[in-house]
């Protein structure tokens, strides 16, 4: 997945919780894409040597402790944080790896293999019609964000309408 996770996480935070704060959309929007974080390491440090999904930040289990601990703590933020990875770490097992088992097993394979089809990989991966669906995600989501606005627009209104000065 290369440019879905925020959109996806924007329209998965607004379905499942409307009356959201912004603290908490702002939660579940970083950790759609702090799994990511990884590609520092992985460009600056480690020149490209393991696949970038093999790093910690990509592991199922740090976003579960995380997410176990924000609800020890009773910290919405921190479930959000958790809750936005973990939706990073499903959208990137479409077409990555992901080791849901780990640390007890390394095994991980893709729902769909896209084919290397292009000399560049990225472009296999734009011209696959997976990206397709990133695309249709992003449109979903750029409706609900517009949408979203009008609404709570109308409903701000509703519950503070304009009065005329008395004289």
């Amino acid at each position: 997945m290369f440019v879905a996770h925020l959109p996806a996480a924007y329209l998965v935070i607004r379905c499942a919780r409307p009356n959201a704060t912004p603290k908490l959309i702002a939660a579940v929007l970083a950790g759609s894409v702090l799994p990511d974080i990884d590609l520092l390491w992985f460009y600056l440090v480690d020149a490209r040597q393991h696949h970038h999904h093999a790093y910690l930040p990509h592991k199922p289990v740090l976003w579960v402790l995380l997410g176990l601990a924000g609800w020890w703590r009773g910290s919405s933020v921190t479930i959000g944080v958790a809750a936005g990875a973990m939706l990073h770490l499903l959208l990137d097992s479409i077409v990555g790896q992901v080791t849901w088992g780990w640390p007890v097993t390394d095994w991980a394979a893709p729902l769909v293999v896209v084919p290397a089809t292009r000399n560049w990989w990225v472009a296999s991966f734009l011209l696959h019609w997976t990206f397709a669906i990133e695309i249709a995600i992003c449109a979903l989501a750029a409706v609900a964000w517009f949408t979203s606005g009008k609404r709570d627009q109308a409903a701000l209104k509703r519950k503070n309408p304009r009065r005329w000065p008395r004289v």
